[in-house]
């Protein structure tokens, strides 16, 4: 493993407002992963499931989130590592559990049907997703697969009634079903999956210690040297 010096430039000042990630939009995700740090075939194989490995590879159908938290803009963030928090989605519509929403096409604008996974919302690099697709979901839809995760997670206590749900026109079982070990296996194969996003990210906060460390030791080099100066 190694730091990656090359330059991929995707957030620039003057796009900012056409390709800023915004909540409640559906972007595709890359195949062809950004990292602040190089790995060897071997550390790949080591870091990345075997379903990871295949899409990235590209032999395994396109990928979709949907964006939960845009990227925050300061001086102190690397514009080339920018993190932003979605929410996977999966074409994988045989699925349906009280905590995997579908998510029509006549709804997302894309040409099949989409598995909201409400219950996993994680980190990706902003670079390692390739464009917006379809169209926003509503602020209703947002904040209602939001509230699902939450309540599956136990961050709060109620949903909607399923007369409001129905209104939305996204369909989810009312059942406890994603107990089923069908969906469990399903859950598994999506956290497989998801080191497509999460190796990245982790490799950032590696690259972000070790520049950090390196920074403190020539902070502590020239502290030491301006004080040996002073003795002469």
């Amino acid at each position: 493993m190694r730091l990656n010096l090359g330059k991929f430039i995707f957030w620039n000042q003057h796009r900012y407002n056409s390709l800023m990630p915004q909540p409640g939009e559906i972007w595709q995700v890359n195949c062809f992963v950004q990292s602040p740090l190089n790995f060897t075939s071997q550390e790949q194989q080591t870091l990345y499931s075997s379903l990871a490995q295949s899409f990235l590879a590209g032999n395994l159908p396109p990928r979709y989130v949907m964006i939960v938290k845009e990227p925050e803009l300061s001086e102190e963030i690397d514009e080339q590592w920018l993190i932003v928090y979605v929410m996977l989605l999966s074409v994988e519509t045989d699925f349906i559990s009280n905590i995997d929403v579908l998510i029509p096409a006549k709804i997302s604008g894309l040409s099949q049907d989409l598995l909201a996974e409400t219950w996993h919302i994680l980190p990706a690099l902003a670079c390692n997703l390739l464009q917006p697709v379809g169209k926003r979901l509503s602020r209703q839809i947002y904040d209602y697969l939001l509230t699902v995760g939450d309540y599956h997670h136990k961050s709060i206590y109620q949903v909607p009634e399923i007369k409001e749900i129905q209104n939305l026109g996204i369909i989810h079982e009312n059942i406890d079903s994603a107990n089923s070990l069908r969906i469990q296996d399903f859950h598994q194969a999506e956290k497989a999956w998801s080191d497509v996003l999460t190796v990245p990210v982790a490799a950032y906060y590696t690259y972000l210690k070790s520049i950090n460390f390196t920074n403190a030791i020539l902070i502590e080099a020239l502290a030491l040297e301006q004080d040996l100066q002073s003795e002469y």
